[in-house]
């Protein structure tokens, strides 16, 4: 194998490896747009939700950006890259890629969870199989204080998410394993940062093309960080035959891959949106067929931009700012694509941060506890009408509602307004007895 071939082999395969986190990222970005949950609150106002209609709520964690927070990116960065050049230079590698390494075994215990598990439950819609999902729940009382739905694939896959991440620094840090945690770190950041609007995204995108190509054009920093930081910061491709045990690697930086993996992931939300709005009718969710232009787009916008990063390495054999690169491509892909569509001022103006009463609602789930399973099943109870032809029970009396307020029998709060999202003035308070006590 000619040594330009095998280079261009490498080249190619980090480009493989970058579009997978990517790709695999965007879509668990996804959430059910919000008219399409309007939709849903209205139509069982009156009801409970069942399990399923709970897991298609789909609630996740999730970080918002904001343009301010795009501005802090380089001055955080700037700040945590000199801290580790210093260690490097003054210090020594050894201790620093020990910390990193024990730190990265722990986080990409969760991110190759998240990620295997996405990939197995995707595989298995696709084949028109439905995962199993069991919920592990904790209550007290009536009170529910965890719920986590877990699916079965996502049970057998732990185990594999356990030992691959244990398995990285006694193995010597091989660099296929490496690889997989440093995807799977990617995909998990996709999945949990989200960039509010298109303005965030090109002015996270210029921020920090000025940030690269300072630290790699004027200083040695960058570079001097990639090569002496041995962790999963970086995908890793053999420049000479991947069997054996090559020593000469090509690399991206997960930077290169999680920026503009944001925008991508927002093209792609932008997309879900742009079918919920002309589609009013329909139920649209996040697993909803739906054209994609403006994710199209952006990953070939991406690869264009990646391309001219290898091309120019290659020729001027020195290493590249990547997002030099992929910053006006990722913009300029998007913002064409608007003119040609006549769509400029909606991508501008539109906007995918939490809406007020979802801020609300975060609000209210952060200081209250969820009402558990037992308590939703008594309130079904008192719905039907269940207790209105029993008897009071020894030594009790019914109110004027028919509810059974004396003697030692046990009372049930409502607590169905900790479902809702705005809580109205009269609503959440606790009814009296006619004596005065809180029932």
């Amino acid at each position: 194998m000619s040594s330009d071939s095998a280079l261009w082999g490498s080249y190619l395969s980090l480009g493989l490896q970058a579009l997978v986190p990517i790709a695999i990222g965007s879509f668990k970005s996804l959430k059910t747009p919000e008219s399409t949950l309007a939709k849903r609150r209205a139509n069982r106002k009156d009801k409970l939700l069942d399990e399923e209609d709970e897991d298609d709520e789909d609630e996740t964690i999730e970080e918002t950006l904001t343009w301010a927070d795009s501005l802090l990116f380089p001055i955080f960065g700037s700040v945590a890259l000199l801290g580790l050049w210093a260690i490097l230079k003054y210090v020594g590698k050894q201790w620093i890629n020990l910390i990193l390494g024990v730190y990265f075994t722990g986080a990409g215990m969760f991110a190759v969870q998240s990620t295997f598990s996405s990939i197995a439950n995707f595989s298995l819609r696709t084949l028109g199989k439905t995962p199993t999902t069991y919920h592990i729940r904790i209550s007290d009382g009536i009170k529910q204080v965890f719920h986590q739905p877990i699916t079965l694939p996502s049970l057998i896959l732990l185990p594999i998410s356990i030992l691959l991440p244990l398995l990285y620094i006694p193995l010597g840090r091989p660099y296929l394993l490496s690889n997989v945690l440093a995807l799977s770190l990617s995909t998990a950041t996709l999945a949990l940062l989200k960039l509010d609007s298109f303005f965030t995204a090109f002015l996270l995108l210029g921020v920090l093309l000025v940030y690269d190509i300072f630290w790699v054009f004027a200083t040695p920093v960058m570079v001097t960080v990639a090569k002496g930081i041995d962790a999963p910061i970086k995908i890793l491709s053999p420049k000479t035959s991947p069997f054996g045990q090559p020593k000469d690697f090509a690399m991206l930086g997960l930077g290169d891959i999680v920026v503009p993996g944001l925008v991508i992931a927002l093209c792609l939300r932008y997309d879900l949106a742009r079918h919920a709005k002309a589609h009013p009718a329909l139920e649209v969710t996040a697993r909803s067929s739906f054209s994609k232009p403006y994710f199209s787009t952006g990953l070939i916008s991406y690869v264009i931009g990646l391309g001219a990063t290898m091309v120019v390495m290659h020729t001027f054999k020195a290493a590249q700012p990547a997002l030099l690169y992929l910053s006006p491509a990722c913009t300029l892909g998007p913002l064409l694509l608007a003119v040609i569509k006549g769509e400029v001022k909606d991508l501008w103006t539109w906007t995918d941060g939490p809406t007020e009463e979802q801020c609300e609602k975060k609000l209210l789930d952060e200081t209250i506890e969820a009402a558990s399973e037992v308590a939703m099943k008594a309130r079904a109870e008192i719905k039907g009408g269940s207790n209105s032809n029993s008897a009071p029970a020894a030594g009790s009396h019914e109110d004027g509602d028919g509810n059974d307020v004396g003697g030692e029998a046990i009372v049930i709060e409502d607590d169905s307004w900790m479902e809702g999202g705005v809580v109205a003035p009269d609503e959440g308070k606790p009814r009296k007895r006619k004596g005065g006590k809180r029932k």
